[in-house]
């Protein structure tokens, strides 16, 4: 998810299992706790343009990072305020009753604190349709269970009014405690939902498929952007790739392109075998289009992630990889990584938006099977 709605879950998380005894400092470092995760992004300055795609969800997201490193970022924030506490040379007074938060006493509060905040970091991150690696670095599979977008405020927007609640002064820490965990509660039932919406989708759209006669190979659905109903269904057949929009809405109805399976091509399976072609299939897990362009001197070839991309544009990813071979089919340049710019052309969010709620009619694209 998003680094604002990652910050949210760990204040709550925080308020909920330490609020009693850390007070609203639970909030402030639970919400730091869930960005530091996402710190793995400073790959990208030091292993270069792939390094996203190798160690961003790689690591700092695997489910043993949070109870090995957790309780020494624990002690390390006691140790702060125990310092701190040795210089004063007497407990802070506090108006809510609680220790000094250098207390030995608080050093298990403080390491709980971490821990929650950095495991449920990737628990969130594996609902997404990016993949998060869980096992890293003993396994480099990547898991996506597909049940809500990167950005989704009906995700954030629970936690936000939650933080904003506890944070109050005048709320006590015993109701900041439970509007945080009526907000987890919810927002965790959310996940589950979006989670089977996903499996929904996928079964409808294949039993649609079969009863009009189309054998499909493999079907995937993806989330879309800001909502948890409207799906991206990428099919692919023996002799195409269909790439499709299922609303919840409306299940008995999706809107189709597609474009031709291109065949066998020595040039793509040459950028595939290459160090940074495995590294970015691996990435997509898969869900890949390959395209070979001629162009002055030799020929281009591209390969697009599609799980992600816009309507109108059905082979073409929202980024991919990028090599050109010259005439003796020789790779020149090295293997470039590019992010997709709109044209400009085709539905908009607006678009989407309605769509989502089952209107359709601003998606008569060119490439739809009849």
């Amino acid at each position: 998810m998003d680094t604002a709605t990652q910050a949210l879950l760990g204040a709550a998380v925080g308020q909920v299992a330490c609020g009693h005894r850390l007070g609203r400092r639970a909030l402030a470092w639970g919400a730091v706790a869930g960005l530091l995760p996402d710190l793995d992004v400073v790959a990208v300055a030091t292993h270069g343009p792939f390094g996203e795609f190798l160690y961003h969800r790689g690591p700092t997201h695997a489910l043993w990072f949070g109870p090995v490193v957790g309780p020494l970022l624990g002690w390390a924030v006691w140790r702060l305020y125990a310092a701190r506490l040795r210089r004063r040379r007497a407990p802070e007074v506090r108006r809510d009753g609680l220790p000094d938060p250098g207390d030995r006493r608080l050093l298990s509060a403080w390491a709980l604190l971490f821990v929650l905040a950095l495991f449920t970091h990737p628990l969130l991150d594996v609902f997404t349709a990016y993949g998060t690696q869980l096992l890293a670095p003993f396994s480099l599979r990547r898991f996506a269970w597909n049940g809500v977008a990167i950005i989704d405020p009906l995700y954030s927007l629970p936690l936000l009014v939650a933080v904003v609640i506890g944070a109050r002064a005048s709320v006590s820490a015993a109701t900041g405690r439970r509007v945080a965990g009526a907000a987890l509660a919810l927002t965790t039932l959310y996940l589950g939902y979006g989670f089977l919406l996903n499996e929904r989708a996928e079964r409808s759209v294949a039993a649609r498929l079969a009863a009009e006669g189309v054998h499909v190979e493999e079907l995937r659905a993806y989330p879309t952007i800001l909502q948890p109903w409207l799906r991206r269904v990428v099919a692919r057949t023996e002799e195409e790739v269909r790439v499709g929009l299922h609303t919840s809405w409306r299940p008995d109805h999706v809107v189709w392109e597609s474009f031709p399976s291109p065949p066998p091509h020595p040039l793509v399976a040459r950028l595939r075998d290459t160090w940074e072609g495995s590294v970015f299939v691996w990435f997509a897990m898969g869900q890949v289009h390959p395209r070979v362009l001629e162009a002055r001197g030799g020929t281009v070839v591209e390969i697009d992630d599609l799980r992600y991309g816009f309507p109108g544009e059905p082979d073409r990813g929202l980024w991919g990889i990028r090599a050109f071979f010259d005439r003796a089919g020789r790779l020149r340049g090295g293997v470039q990584r590019f992010n997709r710019r709109r044209n400009g052309a085709g539905p908009s969010l607006g678009d989407l938006w309605r769509a989502t709620w089952g209107d359709f009619s601003d998606f008569e694209l060119p490439g739809a099977p009849s």
